[in-house]
């Protein structure tokens, strides 16, 4: 096995680990109104949503976990059913090992085919346009899966951690508006778990991203992750907590993305953190650490979990009275701790 093989199943292992989670808890600071006469009926509210021109049965992307190895195309496979049978979105994981060794596109194009209408983002790290990666490259990517965007992935903290990590991170920003002007998909642009800050939110939208995947602190720690990797027990004691909330990041993120798209993600783990986050400007949200343990099992027990999700979110959305995902975004939330947020109109 590689060592970006064995990386990605590390990683795979990892991040099934309960260590790997955040201590922090995003959305704890807010509490859902709850309306005791919704005057609506439950089975009449809608969680369906569309993205790209694609009906979405719930406002989910199935985040981007992993590929590469037989073990990760069968994790994948199990994914890609589960979001063509239920009517999510799914993003793969890095793909970057299928433009280096062949025999590692299968697990990514199988994909595509066993979801042949379902909402795909390819993905690739952004550092790698500074790794000498171009525009081609990138479309390379997108037609493996034919995919109807990319996932574009931030995450120095992970790198500098990570043995041999890519840390050259300067002008990077310049070159990202360059791909999106030139690629033939929306970009967007995710963080893996650190979070995405305003200033940075702001720059990405500035340059024409379409949208912006917070992936803030509340899920998994890659910091953790490649601190344990390395046997560095420092590293995962210090910086496993290190980035912005998820809570912080998408209202951060909301306050500039005009007509673009704010994903909330990083430990949204129930359909009440999905709503909270609606309340505070996202659009999507996405998960991936609750359905990777699924779909190492079966796609049966992955489109379970989804339609668990999906009537989660219903409930929560009739439990406040709100008839429909669009409608949710004008949700009052009720302030319960101090944050930093007081000047957000929704709260």
């Amino acid at each position: 096995m590689s060592d970006i093989e064995s990386r990605k199943q590390d990683h795979v292992d990892l991040s099934l680990d309960p260590s790997s989670q955040y201590d922090t808890r995003p959305f704890e600071a807010y509490r859902l109104p709850y309306k005791a006469l919704p005057e609506i009926n439950l089975e009449d509210v809608s969680t369906e949503t569309e993205l790209f021109g694609k009906k979405l049965s719930q406002p989910l992307i199935i985040s981007s976990m992993t590929g590469g190895t037989k073990y990760a195309g069968t994790i994948n496979k199990n994914l890609a059913i589960a979001a063509e049978a239920a009517h999510v979105a799914l993003g793969v994981g890095s793909q970057r090992i299928a433009l280096e060794k062949r025999e590692a596109i299968e697990s990514f194009e199988l994909v595509r085919k066993h979801a042949p209408t379902a909402v795909l983002f390819a993905n690739m790290g952004a550092i790698q346009l500074n790794n000498g990666r171009d525009v081609a490259d990138y479309e390379a990517v997108v037609r493996m899966i034919a995919a109807d965007a990319l996932y574009l992935h931030i995450n120095p903290l992970q790198e500098a951690i990570q043995p041999g990590g890519d840390t050259n991170y300067a002008g990077l920003l310049k070159k990202i508006e360059q791909l999106v002007a030139k690629l033939s998909v929306p970009v967007f642009v995710k963080e893996v778990g650190h979070g995405i800050d305003e200033a940075t939110a702001k720059a990405l939208f500035d340059i024409g991203v379409a949208g912006v995947d917070v992936a803030g602190l509340g899920g998994t720690s890659y910091a953790w992750i490649e601190a344990r990797r390395a046997g560095e027990d420092y590293y995962a004691d210090w910086f496993r907590n290190v980035g912005v909330p998820t809570d912080e990041a998408v209202v951060g993120a909301a306050r500039h993305k005009g007509e673009r798209i704010v994903v909330a993600s990083g430990g949204i783990r129930n359909p009440l953190a999905a709503v909270k986050a609606r309340a505070l400007g996202a659009d999507y949200v996405a998960s991936a650490r609750s359905f990777l343990k699924r779909a190492v099992v079966s796609a049966d027990e992955t489109i379970a979990a989804i339609e668990m999700a999906r009537r989660g979110i219903q409930i929560t959305l009739f439990s406040c009275g709100v008839s429909n995902w669009q409608e949710a975004a004008n949700i009052q939330l009720i302030h319960t701790a101090e944050t930093n947020y007081s000047d957000n109109p929704r709260i």
